[in-house]
């Protein structure tokens, strides 16, 4: 059997179901989530672009440096500022020559992970990471 509600109860009906929705206010939990939503913030940009190539030339070199490491907590995305109190080494000259791009940055190798962070000359940021 088959139910069939007269139109105007049903109109009736759709009238109250919408006035519920803009009589009410939202529940808490809408508002309590919209206001610990933060807006996401894009990464920042790499200022050195390297080709996977380029990449393996600098690793391949700095690992046989055998140089101090800097502490775990030294940060490692791209944009952070690298402490002063961080230590940062030039690239070897035959990495200069062979990745051109990443002449004039520094970097320092990341305890733990042994991350290369790359850093950038001019503002000592993190330019790039090589793991």
């Amino acid at each position: 059997m088959i139910f069939v509600m007269p139109r105007y109860q049903r109109i009736i009906l759709v009238a109250a179901a919408f006035s519920f929705g803009i009589v009410l206010p939202p529940s808490e939990h809408v508002l309590h989530a919209q206001e610990t939503d933060k807006p996401a913030i894009a990464p920042q940009p790499r200022t050195i672009n390297l080709t996977q190539e380029q990449r393996f030339i600098i690793k391949e070199n700095v690992k046989e440096l055998g140089l101090p490491k800097a502490r775990k907590d030294a940060p490692e995305t791209i944009g952070d500022a690298v402490p002063q109190d961080i230590e940062l080494h030039p690239l070897a000259p035959e990495v200069a020559t062979k990745v051109s791009q990443a002449r004039s940055h520094s970097f320092f190798i990341k305890e733990g992970n042994n991350a290369i962070v790359l850093v950038s000359p001019n503002d000592r940021r993190v330019a790039d990471v090589i793991r």
